[in-house]
């Protein structure tokens, strides 16, 4: 199954699950009946996905912000994220309605859209695998109080110029403004509410369109200090219950750029475990046989 969201575009259109990445036949036995009909599957659904009226983007005047500063000052255009997608790939295929980019894509249906030639390689960006880090809420580690100084808070609109330039993939104000998110700040001691809607935050994260912890920064003079764990946490017990059904384990997950060892601990820290890859993959429709 697919869902599917034209409108977002160049943001994540689509997120597919199939019964085959769960519990499917071996990788390495492509050639086989079962994976032959799994093929014929995806192409067939991807066919109807294709008819699918490409409506105008719901972020019409959608922004590319400048890269952040690095540390001596400059800035890298083409700097790549977590996901492996640079700044310079962003929103690149925005104007081509044959081009979808699919998000969270496991890697054995990413073998099979290989299969199927329909993988879009015009972009420097290459596919690149992220861990599917899983978290048990009961599981989860006592909460921890912030250090000295600092106080929870969420997001607000003036923020959202701030995050979008720590990011290679900035999400637009319409979609952070609609996505659970949670921020620390430094503590104001004026108690004026002016002042203190001035103040920009030094760490936060939302909850993501599919329900997974996204966009998790710490400005970097504030890291080692554990904030990305609290914050996780926090985000984890308080922002997600909502996608939660009554009696069902609560479980929630994130997703790590192989190689990002950093995030890689603070999400093992947290107890999560990933047992699969996935992919965020720009999927080229005009391959798709009609």
């Amino acid at each position: 199954m697919a869902f599917v969201d034209r409108g977002c575009r160049p943001e994540t259109e689509a997120l597919f699950f199939g019964s085959w990445e769960a519990c499917g036949p071996p990788v390495d036995e492509s050639g086989s009946e079962d994976w032959t009909a799994i093929d014929h599957m995806v192409g067939a659904l991807l066919s109807e996905v294709k008819q699918l009226p490409v409506p105008e983007s719901i972020h019409r005047d959608f922004s590319v912000p400048e890269a952040a500063p690095t540390a001596n000052g400059t800035t890298d255009s083409d700097e790549r994220d977590t996901v492996g997608f640079s700044r310079a790939d962003y929103g690149g295929h925005a104007a081509n309605p044959n081009i979808m980019l699919s998000g969270a894509v496991h890697r054995r249906t990413m073998l099979v859209l290989e299969r199927l030639g329909v993988i879009s390689r015009a972009y420097k960006s290459g596919t690149v695998p992220n861990f599917t880090f899983i978290f048990s809420i009961d599981r989860l580690p006592p909460a921890r109080e912030l250090p000295p100084g600092l106080q929870w808070g969420v997001l607000t609109p003036e923020h959202f110029p701030l995050v979008r330039s720590r990011t290679q993939i900035p999400r637009q104000d319409r979609t952070m403004a609609v996505l659970p998110s949670l921020a620390i700040y430094p503590c104001d001691t004026t108690h004026d509410k002016s002042v203190q809607s001035k103040t920009a935050p030094i760490a936060w994260a939302f909850v993501g369109l599919d329900a997974a912890l996204t966009t998790l920064h710490v400005e970097p003079e504030w890291r080692g200090k554990g904030l990305a764990k609290a914050l996780s946490s926090k985000l984890f017990r308080e922002k997600m219950n909502q996608f939660w059904e009554p009696e069902v384990e609560q479980v929630a997950h994130g997703y790590v750029a192989v190689g990002n060892t950093a995030s890689q601990m603070m999400c093992m820290s947290l107890g999560g475990k990933s047992d699969w890859e996935c992919y965020w993959i720009r999927v080229d429709l005009s391959k798709i046989d009609e």
